[in-house]
């Protein structure tokens, strides 16, 4: 909401200043989202978070492989059990199993909390290449292509902004 106010003010300003100086605007935009993960960082935070994620499901997997060899032991020797034996395994059984979903969640969340990391640290070293950027080549304004409904191909600056990046 707060970006649309912000390119309908722009936009405003733009379409009451006089037509001469609108002619001379310089304005790009950048794709954040492909700038992140076609730069050099951008690709090594997602391999290793792929690894990371991979290393999780192995060790997660492992785990429910052997709660489940244990459930099927435990069907097989049900019948044999006491009243008792079966309560005290069942309330194993369920705590075992609540501990994988626990395990599960907080896999989740950490990789969701090292993704975000990583996509911030990239998105504010980016935020400085696409000043630099701008400065460079005498940009009046540089949008991030999510705000923008509509643009020409050439006022895409992603591609440079990426160079600049991996520079």
């Amino acid at each position: 909401m707060f970006r649309m106010l912000l390119i309908g003010a722009i936009a405003g300003g733009l379409l009451t200043s006089n037509l001469a100086d609108a002619k001379n605007l310089r304005i790009g935009v950048v794709n954040m989202q492909r700038a992140v993960s076609e730069t050099k960082d951008g690709k090594a935070a997602e391999s290793k978070l792929k690894r990371l994620k991979k290393k999780l499901e192995t060790e997660l997997n492992k785990k429910l492989k052997a709660f489940y060899a244990e459930e099927e032991k435990l069907r097989k020797a049900w019948s044999i059990l006491k009243d008792e034996e079966k309560r005290k395994r069942a309330r194993d059984s369920r705590a075992k199993f609540e501990g994988l979903q626990k395990r599960y969640v907080a896999a989740e969340r950490e990789l969701m909390k090292k993704k975000t990391k990583a996509m911030m640290d990239i998105t504010r070293k980016l935020t400085g290449v696409i000043q630099k950027v701008a400065k460079r080549d005498k940009y009046d304004y540089i949008f991030a292509n999510a705000a923008v409904l509509w643009a020409p191909q050439h006022v895409d600056v992603t591609n440079e902004v990426i160079r600049q990046y991996n520079r």
